[in-house]
């Protein structure tokens, strides 16, 4: 099962199964996943996991920034919406978030395979 892996500051804070659904994530009480700072806007980011289109079995995850002051990057790059792949960090404020897939992990890279 896909997990986020929450830390701040190289600190673990928890890990976040992920199955299928949808999570606020922010300051504001309501939100789902919430994150007590203020590098973090109310209400900063969406996350959905939905039912791959392509993979039976498997969850497509995406994160989603929802107008925030301070932005979601991915890896380093700001993004609006963005699908979450094994390995890549989800920044939300100072926030880290690593996309854990072990599913996934073997699609991160393709062999070619030449013939003689």
């Amino acid at each position: 099962m896909p997990k986020l892996v929450h830390s701040r500051d190289g600190q673990f804070i928890e890990d976040i199964e992920l199955k299928e659904g949808r999570w606020l994530i922010g300051r504001r009480p309501e939100c789902d996943i919430r994150v007590d700072d203020e590098t973090v806007s109310g209400k900063h980011a969406l996350l959905t996991a939905t039912s791959s289109v392509y993979m039976e079995g498997l969850l497509d995850i995406h994160i989603e920034d929802k107008g925030s002051t301070n932005g979601t990057t991915v890896n380093g790059k700001k993004v609006k919406r963005h699908m979450l792949k094994h390995g890549e960090i989800l920044k939300i404020g100072e926030h880290e978030f690593a996309m854990v897939d072990e599913a996934t992990r073997g699609f991160e890279t393709t062999t070619v395979v030449l013939p003689d």
